[in-house]
């Protein structure tokens, strides 16, 4: 049984396999051609996306379009630690995880 690589019959597979130039099988090769019909295209792979998959996508750019570092926010922070003036506020920080864990909860 004859297999084709990469639309290419066996014949010219076995000579550039076995070294030999492609421009020598150039003549047989054309004339099976042209006693072929033309082949038609592959068909191509399609892929497609959950709504969540679309959801985090387009939280990632969105992501990507924010500035990585606030500066001016690190250096507060910074100075209040070096001053022992920073305040840690633990209702807050629960609040804020909760808020998180919700809008995880809202996206599925």
């Amino acid at each position: 049984m004859a297999i084709e690589i990469n639309n290419l019959p066996p014949s010219q597979v076995n000579l550039e396999a076995s070294g030999q130039s492609s421009a020598a099988a150039q003549p047989a090769t054309e004339a099976k051609t042209d006693a072929k019909a033309p082949a038609s295209p592959p068909p191509s792979d399609q892929i497609s996306l959950t709504p969540e998959a679309q959801k985090l996508r387009d939280l990632e750019t969105s992501v990507a379009e924010l500035p990585q570092v606030d500066s001016d926010r690190v250096n507060a922070v910074k100075t209040a630690l070096a001053n022992g003036t920073f305040e840690i506020n633990p209702e807050r920080i629960a609040g804020k995880m909760i808020d998180f864990e919700r809008a995880l909860s809202d996206m599925s």
